[in-house]
């Protein structure tokens, strides 16, 4: 009964009522939404009126036909002993592991450690990550800074809001974000709505959490029409990043957003020194497939030399062999979901190149 629909957040929950809710999340997230001019009228309205109207009170139209908490707004904005009663295994943990040199992580925030909700551990954990996310910039054809700190930024807090949406908070897992040396890594429970290969193109957006989203959306977090996949891998392009992956089952969804290039996502351990600069050769050219010979050119190995690099990158499956004899190439693998969004990411791509050209 539960995976047949679409939205579970909707329910009403028995015996919950605002004095289960924490207000200073309430009255920061008000706050935040009557800035806009869409919301600024929702100002002067009571606390019950304006939970009724963002969704985190509504009427029980299946059973009692009275007023109480959504499953959702419990969620959002509950006070952490008050979801833990009716989520028992509720559990948001952000962890920073990007220092191998430290045993475990140097700074964690946790939901169970600070009694949190939905909404105060996506603030703590979007201010940690803009004070943390390098400042970068990149130079263009024509030698002018760019910076790429906003698209970076955007990426990585369209993945956390993404895991926050889309969790089933109905499971037994607890929802993670890793953050290690070289990419962010976000678990949730549940399967996507949506197939894997449509995340990074399309406006097709189900969600599993109606109420939980229309938070997000409402006061201006998360991009609407499903756009938020779409930003994720126009960051990596933009960035000169390794593609997003995404993959899902029906226990769980995983999207990894990579800080580094193809080259460099892979540990010393994984590949030689020489592998790497094969690597390389083969995303800095600019042509999808390479040929023996115009790896030897590019790198400056001999043929021996450059044939042991780019055999054991076959054999480890970090680059594909295409082809037979004389047409043999070499070339990056794709997964149908990067493969998918890089054409659909043309369009843009061409637009950019002609507004810089400008």
């Amino acid at each position: 009964m539960r995976l047949s629909r679409d939205s579970l957040d909707t329910d009403v929950m028995a015996n919950y009522g605002i004095d289960d809710l924490d207000m200073n999340s309430i009255e920061q997230y008000k706050s935040e939404l009557i800035k806009s001019e869409e919301y600024s009228s929702y100002e002067g309205l009571d606390i019950s009126t304006f939970l009724k109207r963002i969704g985190v009170m509504s009427k029980d139209y299946e059973n009692s036909g009275n007023y109480g908490i959504t499953a959702g707004g419990l969620l959002f904005f509950g006070d952490n002993n008050a979801i833990l009663h009716r989520f028992p295994t509720f559990q948001l943990d952000y962890f920073d592991k990007s220092h191998p040199d430290q045993e475990r992580w140097s700074s964690r925030i946790s939901s169970i450690e600070k009694n949190l909700n939905i909404y105060s551990f996506f603030k703590l954990t979007d201010e940690h990550l803009k004070a943390t996310i390098p400042n970068s910039f990149k130079l263009d054809e024509n030698g002018k800074r760019v910076d790429t700190f906003g698209s970076m930024y955007t990426a990585i807090r369209e993945g956390l809001i993404n895991m926050l949406m889309h969790a089933d908070y109905f499971e037994d897992s607890p929802i993670t974000f890793n953050e290690y040396t070289n990419y962010y890594e976000f678990l949730n429970p549940g399967k996507m709505k949506i197939p894997s290969e449509d995340f990074f193109t399309t406006n097709n957006s189900k969600n599993r959490n109606a109420i939980i989203s229309k938070l997000f959306l409402q006061v201006g977090f998360g991009e609407r029409a499903g756009h938020g996949g779409e930003k994720i891998f126009e960051s990596a392009v933009q960035n000169d990043f390794r593609d997003p992956i995404i993959e899902t089952n029906i226990y769980q969804t995983k999207l990894i957003i990579w800080k580094v290039d193809y080259a460099n996502s892979f540990s010393g351990k994984k590949i030689a020194d020489r592998e790497r600069e094969v690597l390389r050769a083969i995303i800095s050219s600019g042509i999808v497939e390479l040929s023996h010979g115009k790896i030897e050119e590019i790198t400056g190995y001999s043929r021996y030399v450059a044939d042991k690099a780019i055999y054991s990158l076959v054999d480890k499956e970090i680059i594909e062999k295409r082809g037979v004899g004389r047409a043999t190439r070499f070339a990056l693998p794709t997964t149908n979901e990067q493969l998918i969004a890089q054409i659909q990411a043309m369009p843009d791509m061409l637009r950019n190149i002609i507004n810089n050209s400008k």
